[in-house]
């Protein structure tokens, strides 16, 4: 025993060293965005590389409340502060003066290219009779450093400007949500990192919060949200759940192989086949797909539980003074028979196009084959002497499963969960791709509530614009914005976010240029304009000055970008480059008529320009991608059928008896699921194929009843019932995962592994009372 000890720890010494050199090989990605579906439509396309990598996706929204107006105004500002000084923000906005000097006086000489100004006398006088009154309010200090050298507005206006359909008001220098009863201050910043470096959009959380805690908040509270918010606390969330699912199921399994067997030996040759298994199943992803998915090695670890089944099967059925080595050759073709045909059905889900699955399949039909292999030709010669055996099940249990073996009646729950199916319509597949998210349901409250708050649209569509270079998506942003102008008019578009309203294409800038009066006719203008009015006479001689200072200046362009960080954080989702050119969006607010919008689209003959309709295209992209998955998973499932044809040996209606059970417990799952109202996703596709993987086990060793004799056949029944045990405390504890995910994976898995135990032990044949020997070990059993 001694001996058999050793030389099991020896492999997991070996298995571990292995591990270690794997780990550090393969890169291990935790971006949920790589598990997003490939998009059938360039207007899907678009949209997905705008989730996986587009600017968006480095914005952080925050709400800070439960303290009185002023002293959150206060908290705002600090926090505002430590953001910029940091480092790690290219914009943050909360209601102070977000320019810097250098970036302020650059916007300021440009203001007359950047936003359009009327200099007629008419107008004029309007704005000066404002900037008088102005001058005797509280804003007097800001208008007297800025409106006699722009009395037109033009400045002030692009500010009112960028912040577009905003909500905010601003109290003590701060943003505020317009609910004066129950005051929130608004912050809004965009991590300089991209979006696709999770570590640094960590970091950027962090830098937020430690921002906060530094402000001496008091009671205050800090509510946080954005894509890199999500990530974490997703990340969290899934963590805690396998943390603790795996910590108790640990300990349960430990505690019921213990109480089986009595063996510590028992529970390291287990750990044999399984960690192999899994080693393999990262191997096989790394090398296909160049890098493994933190997702995909968790959930493929939990597939691999179907190979704690093989040494289990092992150990339990060897005979009386039987070498281990020998039951293995005896049990060969059944086991080679069950892992074959689950890695055949996971083998499906490579074909699906669903990344996810893609990677769980090959992960899975890998890891069985090796676990198998190792459990038939490794285990044997690790444990050659090793007498483990299990305990008996008590009598009354034992006498309860024998009396269940052969009850065709259990099989009527199949019928009439095909019953209920039918009469609730059918399985509802989720079409939803934000739900498909890990993302916790209080936290996608939060950001609608910020979002809204904060004025930003609700992104039902937007409109795609793509160019070799940033000039001509503007100038096709400004095509639609005129295009869209009756629109707005007419109320059927409440408006709209363009590129082009923060930085107007070159030529727009020209023509703003050239329309500047000259300085005889803007003087004469000024002179009647201020006629009446007590302002000195030179008092507006910086606003001459600028006026013809601007008829020389370059315009503003992408290039100078780097000097105008502001602009730049505005302006960067909606205007962004890639490998294939700049791409712009512009964004609809309010829209009532989307046929209206396509027409005024299709007016333009452009192909550059595209409307995303974002619900249609996600509901699109998941439908499709599920349906390849079902498609490929039922060739899995027939090439199943032809596996066992052949391996039975005894034709396809012997295929089709085995394979009866597992179809059967995947309805019941099916319908129970259904009746439970839940929609399926393409997790429970993975969780159902596991389920059918674990029943194949059973289907196929509770099929060997009748060439068993009693002994043989009370054997097969306790290891079955051994994994089905095993495969409970390691799934069924997962339905009770606070993630949604993986409650829907542990509920699937345990309403399957239940089904398909039952439905196999009812169709089972009865043991024969004679002395049956057990089938020839070159006889598949």
């Amino acid at each position: 025993m001694r001996t058999a000890a050793f030389r099991v720890l020896a492999a997991l010494l070996l298995l571990a060293l292995v591990g270690l050199a794997l780990f550090r090989a393969v890169p291990i990605r935790a971006e949920m965005t790589d598990l997003l579906p490939p998009g059938r439509t360039p207007a899907a396309e678009f949209l997905l590389r705008e989730l996986r990598s587009g600017a968006a996706t480095t914005l952080l929204l925050a709400g800070i409340e439960g303290a009185p107006e002023p002293e959150l105004a206060r908290i705002s500002r600090a926090v505002g502060d430590a953001l910029r000084q940091s480092g790690r923000f290219s914009f943050v906005g909360n209601g102070a003066f977000d320019l810097s000097e250098a970036e302020r006086d650059l916007i300021f000489a440009h203001r007359y290219l950047l936003a359009p100004a009327a200099f007629d006398a008419a107008t004029l006088r309007a704005k000066l009779g404002a900037l008088l009154e102005g001058l005797r309010s509280s804003a007097s200090p800001l208008l007297a450093q800025f409106g006699f050298a722009d009395p037109p507005g033009a400045f002030f206006d692009l500010l009112r400007g960028w912040l577009g359909q905003s909500r905010v008001r601003m109290a003590a220098g701060a943003w505020f949500a317009d609910d004066a009863e129950h005051p929130r201050a608004l912050i809004v910043a965009r991590s300089n990192a991209s979006g696709l470096d999770t570590a640094a959009q960590a970091a950027a959380v962090e830098a937020f919060r430690a921002a906060f805690a530094s402000s001496t908040p008091g009671g205050a509270r800090l509510l946080l949200s954005g894509p890199g918010v999500f990530g974490a606390e997703a990340a969290a969330a899934i963590r805690a759940d396998v943390e603790m699912i795996s910590l108790l199921s640990g300990l349960l399994i430990l505690g019921f192989l213990w109480l089986r067997y009595r063996s510590v030996l028992m529970l390291f040759a287990v750990a044999v086949p399984l960690a192999a298994g899994t080693l393999a199943g990262m191997a096989a992803v790394g090398l296909v797909f160049g890098a493994v998915h933190g997702a995909a090695l968790g959930f493929g670890m939990c597939m691999l539980g179907v190979v704690v089944d093989y040494p289990l099967l092992l150990v339990t059925q060897r005979g009386e003074g039987e070498a281990l080595a020998a039951t293995a050759r005896r049990i060969r073709p059944t086991l080679l028979l069950a892992a074959a045909a689950a890695a055949l059905g996971l083998t499906g889900m490579v074909a699906s196009g669903f990344p996810i699955l893609q990677q769980l399949g090959l992960f899975g039909a890998a890891g069985l084959l090796v676990g198998v292999a190792v459990t038939l030709w490794v285990l044997p010669r690790l444990l050659p002497g090793a007498a483990i055996r299990p305990r008996p099940l008590p009598a009354p249990f034992s006498r309860g499963l024998e009396w269940l073996r052969g009850r065709r009646a259990i099989a009527l729950a199949v019928p009439l969960a095909g019953v209920v199916l039918l009469a609730l319509g059918g399985p509802h597949w989720e079409d939803d791709l934000a739900r498909l998210s890990p993302v916790p349901a209080a936290q996608l409250r939060l950001d609608e509530e910020l979002r809204a708050q904060l004025g930003a649209p609700d992104v039902r569509g937007l409109i795609a614009i793509t160019a070799p270079d940033a000039d001509a998506v503007l100038q096709k942003a400004e095509a639609v914005q005129r295009a869209l102008a009756p629109l707005v008019s007419a109320g059927t578009l409440a408006g709209f976010d363009s590129p082009a309203r923060f930085l107007p294409p070159a030529a727009t800038q020209r023509a703003r240029q050239a329309a500047l009066p000259d300085d005889a006719t803007l003087r004469a203008n000024l002179t009647v304009a201020a006629e009446g009015l007590p302002f000195r006479p030179a008092a507006f001689d910086r606003f001459l000055l600028a006026v013809a200072a601007s008829r020389a200046l370059p315009p503003l362009t992408v290039a100078d970008l780097p000097r105008l960080p502001t602009l730049a954080a505005r302006l960067g989702p909606l205007l962004s480059s890639g490998p294939d050119g700049w791409r712009g969006l512009v964004i609809p607010q309010g829209l009532k008529d989307d046929a209206a919008l396509r027409l005024a689209l299709d007016g333009l003959r452009d192909p550059a320009i595209l409307w995303v309709d974002v619900k249609a295209e996600t509901t699109g992209v998941v439908t499709e991608a599920t349906r390849q998955a079902l498609l490929w998973c039922a060739v899995g499932g027939l090439g199943v059928l032809v596996l066992l044809a052949f391996g039975l040996r005894r034709g396809p209606g012997a295929a089709l008896w085995t394979a009866a059970p597992i179809a059967g417990a995947l309805v019941v799952v099916v319908a129970v699921l259904t009746l439970l109202q839940l929609r399926l996703t393409p997790f429970h596709l993975a969780a159902l194929l596991l389920a059918a993987g674990v029943g194949m086990d059973y289907a196929l060793f509770l099929g060997t009843a009748a060439r068993q004799h009693a002994r043989e056949a009370q054997q097969t029944l306790g290891a079955v019932f051994n994994c089905t045990m095993t495969t409970l405390l390691t799934f069924g504890l997962l339905a009770f995962c606070a993630t949604p995910v993986m409650r829907g994976i542990g509920l699937t898995v345990a309403i399957g592994v239940v089904a398909a135990f039952l439905l196999a032990l009812s169709l089972a044949p009865r043991p024969r009372a004679g002395d049956t020997v057990a089938a020839a070990p070159d006889t598949p059993t």
